[in-house]
């Protein structure tokens, strides 16, 4: 009779081992929320982050003018979405000009706005400066999506950059690629195109 009881003790155990494992592994893995965004037209993000206030920003492209997207300039606009802890919108931003952007890194910056960078083919609209075909493209925006300043960065040829930070001194540094050997480059080595480094101020 004692070994049936340890052997019933011993099983009992197991099985509730198992079942907080299970139970743990499911809720390791549940779906909190999803959220599809933008319009009649095609969307892509490419970058997002979370920020101070618990709720997420995301950057990308929008094609649209309609659903969740509003003020779109033509083309491929540059799109920032700003979601809550839950994925609600809080704001969004069509950003760019009458041709294509692309924005494809977004970081919040240490006053709570954000800079994006990525590429523009544009020279109208939110856009000025353009060197020609496609420009790297950077955008600071308050932190409510108040386009605060922008920078268009290249030369006559194909640039775009992916990846931005902010740098100790309150500037910033971002790393794409770069076709040109004009304009803001020069010491281009030849070829398709050279990885390029730009350092900005706090103020582009």
């Amino acid at each position: 009779m004692r070994k049936t009881n340890t052997f019933m003790i011993i099983a009992f155990l197991l099985l509730g081992s198992i079942t907080a494992n299970k139970s743990h592994a499911q809720m390791i893995g549940e779906l909190q929320w999803q959220k599809s965004l933008g319009g009649t037209n095609r969307e892509a993000f490419d970058s997002i982050i979370p920020t101070v206030d618990g709720g997420y920003i995301a950057a990308g492209w929008t094609a649209s003018n309609d659903g969740d997207v509003s003020g779109h300039h033509g083309g491929a606009d540059g799109w920032v979405v700003k979601l809550s802890a839950m994925g609600t919108i809080q704001w969004q931003e069509s950003l760019g000009g009458t041709s294509r952007e692309w924005l494809f890194s977004i970081i919040q910056t240490a006053d709570g706005g954000y800079i994006v960078a990525g590429f523009t083919e544009s020279n109208d609209g939110d856009v000025s400066g353009n060197h020609g075909k496609s420009d790297a493209w950077v955008v600071k925006l308050s932190a409510m999506g108040v386009l605060e300043w922008q920078k268009s960065l290249g030369g006559t040829s194909s640039e775009l950059l992916s990846s931005i930070i902010q740098t100790a001194d309150g500037g910033y540094i971002a790393a794409g690629y770069t076709s040109s050997n004009d304009g803001d480059v020069f010491g281009n080595h030849g070829g398709y195109s050279d990885g390029w480094v730009v350092k900005l101020s706090a103020m582009g």
